[in-house]
């Protein structure tokens, strides 16, 4: 690529950024309730996508999200080490899987980045592909203790805490048995890849029934782009 065409398409990234900034500016304005319900979540993926978990800046985060905003901005309680640069996570390491998880991993990959013949791109995934990719992602993420069901519901923006959830406990069982079905579909012999769920209501926690799959699982969507769709793990995971 020419030093001209660098720097044409340097300006054309610099225009976008300008222009979503003040599209994020116009909603602010026009809609502050929808800003503000959207903000918080948009600032705390951002810091988990690009720093990792860092249980004691999520407690600072927190207290500023709640109240000392008021008080300082955001830029002065990040560490002054912190890039906040896209970590470039590595895909799970296929030669090292077996047989059995490599298939899965496959079926995966095929369900959420198509074939080469097909490719799929996340920015074109319709509404089921993406919550069906929200609920793997913090299901596999939560590690052995899993994720509760009204975090899922909160992060697919399916209501609040304490609200009814029927809406969200069916997106979440229905996404949950696509997964299943079509893993089946591809995976010769395969059975079951959540846990039987415990408890009820905002309780119930969903589980992987292999931790070995939940890992690789958790590895995949941390690298994969659409990894921006994910909220930082509870810190029991």
């Amino acid at each position: 690529m020419s030093p001209e065409e660098l720097r044409f398409r340097r300006k054309e990234r610099e225009t976008r950024r300008s222009e979503l900034l003040d599209a994020i500016h116009a909603i602010a304005r026009r809609s502050p309730e929808v800003f503000e319900a959207e903000a918080e979540d948009l600032i705390r993926r951002s810091v988990w996508q690009q720093t990792g978990s860092d249980p004691m800046f999520s407690s600072k985060l927190d207290r500023w999200l709640k109240s000392e905003y008021r008080f300082e901005t955001f830029a002065s309680i990040l560490p002054h080490d912190a890039r906040l640069e896209r970590r470039e996570v590595e895909p799970p390491s296929v030669e090292h899987l077996d047989a059995r998880h490599r298939q899965v991993y496959d079926a995966l990959i095929e369900k959420f980045d198509g074939t080469k013949e097909q490719p799929r791109i996340h920015h074109r995934w319709d509404a089921a592909t993406r919550d069906q990719f929200i609920i793997l992602g913090m299901i596999a993420l939560g590690g052995k203790h899993g994720e509760r069901q009204s975090r899922m519901v909160h992060y697919l923006g399916l209501g609040a805490s304490g609200s009814d959830h029927l809406r969200g406990s069916n997106t979440v069982r229905a996404a949950k048995i696509a997964l299943t079905r079509h893993l089946r579909s591809r995976v010769p012999g395969f059975t079951d890849l959540f846990a039987k769920a415990t408890g009820n209501g905002d309780r119930r926690q969903h589980r992987f029934k292999d931790l070995d799959v939940a890992s690789t699982v958790a590895q995949y969507v941390r690298s994969h782009p659409a990894s921006m769709l994910l909220p930082e793990p509870p810190l029991t995971a």
